[in-house]
């Protein structure tokens, strides 16, 4: 007889299983039991009463009836709410600027207990070597991290030069690992809307598992077509009524607040008791500056609740058991018992004030994370090696030449948002008729060599020097964005010895750079290094104009083509709503 009870994302044996039940009977001595603790209630809203006990990384019972239960240690928790651990329901570790070893030593302590991440950023870059390096961290690490198999790489067949591929042949080598929980976010929508085989093929393979969508601004007879293929949820939304209309048609709502899309004052509204398990939060992008002075999930809910008045009870179900439902994760997502023990003790519920943090039945110490951080990193054997693989650049290498009476095409920043205005502009004899053109210029960095692809960017505030980075979403070539040939020559060749990086140029001279060795796009420093040395860059970007708040985030985005309107990949200038490349020139 098969003695294990097992489920995909977790194990218990039957000995387990049974010695847990004789804690839950009262006949056998808990792990743990925090005392003096009120759970808040996140199924029927309301507070119920503690203690909470802890058998092998589960809770046993909880309630009253537990108060003279006998344990190897009792917590007392002050007086403390305890809420399920946080999840966040869509991100790109890599995003962060972090290995997944220091996101969690920078996140965990904060509350988040679970991530669901796609690392098709890396996988961009070095494609399956990439993902099993994942697969090591999330193996190793005290943060549930569950891995969605990337499904774009690149994002657009034909629009774009990466790093590596990465085929269905791949993806199924994946598939069944125990810390993968689905199909990650499905980018090609115009592709899965015609149903053209190669994406369905990848539907299909993933059915039983969870389809994670990104359609931004889809409505009408397409939006059901592409739930209609099997779509589950989207995280791209950035209006009401978009977000309202893709619950209507059953699909599941991330509600996202980054570093450069924040979508979370749209979409917060909508959120209500009935609809609340069909939503959840996510982070998408937010870098180790944000994090360390705003926080993460934690962030997200301290704002749902005091700015959009969301009862405590919703904010905290839609941090947690609405994500935890959502991919599967049934030993999630609640403080019940046979749950796992991931729990966050609050000074103040309000405040999102956390006192500790509880993962598998075990307190955290943030201390202890961050003393072994560097040999948790090494163990997991990060791919090291220069990704960069492009010659140094100069000024005459990029084409900003420009006749006067002519019209030209503007890719316009939407202030937060991911998505991008398709303005224009006229070349004058003295240059353009608006003043806050700047230029752009995508450049592939995997050996090719190819010339620049170069375009004009509007309202990002830019009046002097240049900005560069290898982080260019998805693909990850190098995107700079200047006033002056020499100066973004200048920041290229900068990231190009950095082995990837972010750069600010001004005065002809490199003001401040951040090298990230790991596939260009992550550092090995402490979380808190980072955030210096991101201080320091948004510092020298301030002396270049009236930048976005997070410049090198907003920028990371004009490169990629599956989000309208107007984008630069190293190929040209695209339209991200007809799904085809246009010419930089408008003709007459």
């Amino acid at each position: 007889m098969n003695t294990s009870i097992t489920h995909k994302y977790h194990e218990i044996s039957r000995k387990q299983r049974q010695e847990l039940l004789a804690v839950s009977r009262g006949e056998a001595i808990a792990d743990y039991i925090i005392d003096n603790v009120i759970l808040l209630d996140v199924i029927n809203g309301g507070e119920m009463a503690g203690p909470i006990v802890i058998k092998a990384g589960y809770i046993a019972g909880v309630g009253p009836e537990y108060r003279t239960a006998a344990a190897r240690q009792r917590i007392d928790a002050r007086g403390a709410t305890a809420v399920p651990g946080f999840i966040d329901a869509h991100l790109h570790i890599e995003s962060s600027m972090m290995t997944p070893v220091t996101f969690e030593t920078a996140t965990l302590p904060r509350g988040l207990t679970t991530v669901v991440c796609d690392p098709h950023e890396i996988v961009n870059v070095m494609g399956e070597e990439g993902l099993a390096w994942f697969i090591r961290c999330a193996e190793q690490a005290q943060q549930n991290q569950y891995i969605q198999v990337s499904s774009c790489v690149p994002a657009l067949e034909g629009s774009d030069v990466n790093g590596a591929g990465f085929t269905l042949e791949q993806m199924l080598r994946w598939r069944d690992h125990p810390r993968v929980t689905g199909l990650a976010e499905v980018m090609d929508y115009p592709g899965v809307i015609s149903g053209q085989d190669a994406l369905l093929d990848k539907l299909d393979a993933f059915r039983h598992l969870t389809l994670d969508g990104h359609c931004p601004g889809l409505g009408g007879k397409s939006l059901n077509a592409y739930i209609a293929a099997g779509i589950e949820n989207c995280h791209e939304s950035y209006s009401l009524e978009e977000g309202r209309r893709k619950l209507q048609l059953g699909m599941a709502l991330m509600i996202r607040e980054g570093s450069a899309a924040r979508n979370l004052n749209a979409l917060a509204p909508l959120i209500n008791e009935s609809n609340s398990p069909q939503c959840m939060l996510c982070t998408d992008d937010r870098n180790p500056w944000e994090i360390a002075h705003e926080g993460h999930i934690d962030a997200l809910i301290r704002r749902l609740i005091e700015q959009h008045n969301v009862p405590l009870h919703i904010a905290y179900r839609v941090a947690s058991w609405s994500a935890a439902r959502h991919f599967g994760l049934h030993h999630l997502g609640l403080l019940a018992p046979g749950k796992q023990a991931d729990i966050v003790l609050l000074d103040d519920a309000r405040q999102v004030s956390v006192q500790q943090v509880w993962v598998k039945g075990q307190p955290i110490n943030s201390e202890t994370l961050k003393a072994e951080e560097p040999a948790r990193l090494e163990r997991t054997r990060p791919p090291y090696g220069n990704t960069v693989r492009r010659a140094p650049l100069a000024a005459a290498d990029f084409n900003l030449s420009f006749t006067p009476g002519k019209r030209y095409r503007v890719i316009d920043i939407i202030p937060n948002e991911l998505i991008t205005n398709a303005g224009e502009c006229l070349c004058t004899g003295e240059g353009f008729d608006r003043d806050d053109i700047c230029y752009i210029a995508v450049l592939e960095r995997y050996g090719h060599q190819l010339a620049p692809a170069c375009g004009l960017l509007g309202r990002f505030g830019l009046q002097k020097g240049a900005l560069a980075a290898t982080v260019s979403h998805d693909s990850h070539n190098i995107v700079v964005i200047g006033r002056s040939a020499e100066e973004m020559a200048l920041a290229v060749n900068q990231v190009i010895a950095d082995g990837g990086g972010l750069c600010v140029v001004h005065d002809e001279q490199v003001q401040s750079h951040l090298p990230l060795p790991v596939a260009g796009l992550m550092s090995t420093d402490t979380a808190h290094a980072l955030a210096q040395q991101i201080d320091d860059l948004k510092a020298a970007g301030r002396e270049c104009g009236a930048l976005p708040a997070e410049p090198f985030i907003q920028m990371a985005f004009l490169s990629l083509p599956v989000i309208p309107a107007l984008k630069l990949t190293s190929m040209g200038l695209f339209d991200g709503e007809k799904f085809a490349f246009t010419s930089l020139e408008v003709a007459d």
